[in-house]
């Protein structure tokens, strides 16, 4: 929905817009990582640090960290960042001696975090430490408006990537104002930029626009399969579910997971097994 360019635009207009903005996915990392990622570790603090490794809140000095999915962030993890917020203070991997934490934290979420917090998924104290200036971002689908503008936004953007000129007929940029966007602006960046790659000419029209948009929702299976076998059907409703457990949790892997009912690694080996393109 554009929470990290919220996110930036809160930092860069703000007293601290000359410090770092560090931004942290707390889903893309596996636990033991996302705590050195955060937190940093001295040398030999574990089989494999040969140096000392400077965590994200120390290179946040000054500036803002962005914790991107604070909802996936395990429960002792949370426990660790309450003592941040209350303290102020952090340790490195490894060490004992603390470090003043001189940060602004901005945290997001697609989760209803009170919900987490009733199932004993999320810690009460630190929702309510973090929950200071609330903002919700509707998803772009709820305004529409801004599609036009973030269109002509990352038309410019890969333009200059790319060295190219490409602009948009007015009827495929009204489909793409009509589409629901599923992935929302991650959809929407990643939809341009393969446009502006594979652009014969200087001008998108309806044609260009890649074939899945045309209609969200997956194919509904066919009653006839053409003699197809069980084993190919059985592959087919598979892929279909990981494609759509994947859209209706935003193309985040461990929630796609969680609503499977597997494990992110077993939904990696299928989507890798399936050719399936995450954006």
């Amino acid at each position: 929905t554009g929470k990290e360019l919220i996110a930036q635009t809160v930092h860069y207009q703000s007293p601290r817009s000359k410090g770092p903005f560090v931004a942290v996915n707390c889903a893309a990392l596996p636990e033991n990582l996302l705590e050195m990622e955060l937190f940093g570790a001295e040398k030999g603090a574990f089989t494999g640090a040969t140096e000392r490794r400077i965590g994200r809140f120390e290179r946040a000095k000054g500036g803002t960290i962005f914790l991107d999915e604070i909802g996936e962030m395990p429960l002792n993890l949370q426990a660790k960042l309450l003592r941040v917020l209350q303290e102020k203070t952090f340790e490195r991997l490894g060490s004992s001696e603390p470090i003043k934490a001189d940060v602004r934290i901005i945290a997001a979420t697609n989760r209803e975090l009170l919900k987490e917090v009733k199932k004993g998924n999320f810690r009460e104290d630190l929702y309510w430490r973090l929950n200071v200036v609330s903002v919700k971002l509707p998803a772009l689908r709820e305004r529409r408006e801004d599609v036009p503008r973030l269109v002509h936004y990352y038309l410019k953007r890969f333009n200059k990537k790319y060295g190219k000129s490409v602009t948009l007929s007015k009827t495929a940029l009204t489909n793409l104002v009509s589409y629901r966007w599923p992935g929302n602006i991650r959809e929407l960046a990643n939809t341009i930029e393969r446009m502006v790659i594979m652009a014969d000419t200087d001008f998108i029209e309806d044609a260009d626009i890649p074939e899945n948009m045309m209609s969200e929702e997956l194919p509904e299976p066919s009653a006839d399969h053409g003699g197809e076998d069980l084993g190919n059907e059985v592959k087919n409703l598979e892929r279909d579910r990981i494609i759509k457990a994947l859209r209706e949790n935003n193309y985040v892997q461990t929630r796609a997971a969680r609503a499977l009912g597997i494990t992110p690694r077993q939904l990696g080996y299928r989507i890798r097994k399936y050719g399936i393109m995450v954006v």
